[in-house]
């Protein structure tokens, strides 16, 4: 199939996702006909569910850039913002933000706690000389460490706003500062244009360090952008909508399989199926328990963890063949 009917193909997923999305709900809404709604029906889809469609595909473009980054630069094909620990990082920035009571800067504490997280692992793993599997363990037990004093706080600071940014954290695209959405949009596409125009070095990067060094490119430089736009992207996602896992681990490999291994392709695309599957996941999450509301991250956990123990055997079955 031609790369142009792909991307054709892609744009009209994008668009059903969007018009499926802003019809489902406690109450089904027809976009094609909004005349026949009430002055409260229009206010709802325009005030409520569409705001929370772009937050999802905002969120979901996000991850799915930020973690398909991470997978070429660590060639590891587990490498995201949840198991690198770079979301569990900025979940508790936005704790201690929200404690301080600097809610108008909790962007700035989600990314001052996704870029400690990414600190901490570069450190280590340099030191160490860690290999890329124990990099991502390593991620996987600063999300554990990060979840654990998240909880520890949140049991010992009892009020409600405070409890309630429990149920944020888990992944959860109702919750999200309506002041927040337009400066959140701002920063994730001029981050994810950046990464996308510079796809070029990643694909020289992946290939390997030494060889990238002998094409004149800075290494270490390259390296440091790359990480610090991928926390300023986490940063704002989990703002957004707390930690919401697995989305940037499945949609690069979905991007992968369909137009090759090329970022130049893989990065945009990864961003346009990443936002038509979260919010076709949110759009199941608000509807599976009617009336209840169940996280968003619930939904991408199952899908996530599945996968994610997919590559997993994969990888070690190749491993021992």
């Amino acid at each position: 199939m031609k790369t142009e009917i792909k991307f054709l193909l892609l744009f009209i997923f994008l668009i059903f996702s969007f018009l499926f999305s802003i019809s489902l709900g406690p109450e089904i809404y027809s976009p094609f006909n909004l005349s026949s709604l009430s002055s409260v029906e229009k206010s709802i889809l325009l005030k409520i569910r569409i705001p929370r469609v772009f937050a999802g595909i905002i969120v979901g473009g996000g991850l799915s850039i930020a973690g398909a980054v991470f997978q070429a630069i660590l060639k590891n094909p587990l490498a995201e913002s949840y198991t690198l620990g770079i979301s569990g990082g900025a979940s508790l920035g936005i704790a201690i933000g929200m404690i301080l009571g600097k809610t108008a800067f909790v962007p700035f504490f989600a990314f001052i706690g996704a870029l400690f997280s990414i600190t901490i692992i570069l450190l280590t793993s340099i030191r160490k000389k860690f290999s890329n599997p124990t990099i991502i363990l390593l991620g996987v037990a600063l999300n554990f460490i990060f979840s654990s004093f998240v909880l520890f706080l949140i049991s010992i600071v009892r009020n409600e706003k405070f409890q309630s940014t429990l149920l944020f954290l888990l992944g959860n695209l109702s919750l999200f500062p309506e002041n927040l959405l337009k400066v959140s949009v701002f920063f994730i596409i001029l981050s994810s244009l950046y990464l996308i125009f510079s796809s070029r070095v990643l694909d020289i990067l992946s290939i390997g360090e030494e060889k990238a060094a002998t094409t004149g490119i800075d290494v270490e430089k390259e390296k440091k952008i790359f990480f610090f736009l991928c926390a300023l992207i986490t940063g704002f996602c989990v703002s957004l909508a707390g930690i919401i896992g697995f989305v940037g681990l499945i949609i690069p490999h979905i991007s992968r399989f369909i137009f090759g291994s090329s970022n130049r392709k893989v990065l945009p695309v990864s961003f346009i199926i990443g936002s038509g599957f979260l919010i076709i996941a949110d759009a199941i999450s608000r509807t599976i328990i009617k009336p209840l509301e169940i996280p968003v991250g619930v939904i991408t956990g199952f899908f996530g963890g599945v996968f994610f123990l997919f590559l997993l055997v994969k990888s070690k079955y190749q491993e021992l063949w």
